[in-house]
């Protein structure tokens, strides 16, 4: 019943803003995620507090450790054929988390998030890779007090 309802959700978005839905999927996608021989363009790419309705809000370099949890939005354009990019998540130059998301022709926009604990204050970034595991973007970021 929630894929049904997250799957009208998305199909309403796509429509809606032309051709961009939003998705969090950390679970390899159905199908045909190709080998990476893919073409995409990366529109925008950040860091924020929240994505309600696919759209990004409150987007910083800085983070209180009070928000709970933080995300990372990336929008795509251009894409030949539906393939996976990377999400991968430092803590101090230290792997914490690698999310795999799926991105469908011609445009989609997906993200990944995390929950922050007390520990986690210090330097942070986020790499985002795609399937072929080409760096398309470092996001560097700080949560604090």
């Amino acid at each position: 019943m929630v894929r049904k309802f997250c799957l009208a959700l998305g199909v309403w978005w796509l429509f809606w803003s032309g051709g961009a839905a939003a998705v969090q999927a950390q679970a390899p996608p159905k199908g045909g995620a190709n080998s990476g021989t893919a073409k995409l363009a990366l529109v925008q790419a950040l860091v924020c507090e929240d994505v309600k309705e696919g759209i990004p809000s409150n987007p910083a370099i800085a983070f209180s450790i009070s928000v709970g949890k933080i995300y990372c939005y990336t929008l795509f354009d251009h894409i030949t054929e539906d393939t996976v990019v990377y999400h991968h998540w430092f803590f101090r130059d230290k792997p914490s988390a690698r999310i795999r998301l799926a991105v469908k022709h011609p445009r989609w926009s997906t993200f990944s998030s995390i929950q922050l604990r007390e520990a986690d204050k210090g330097p942070w970034r986020v790499e985002i890779i795609d399937a072929g595991g080409r760096l398309l973007k470092n996001l560097r970021f700080s949560v604090t007090d």
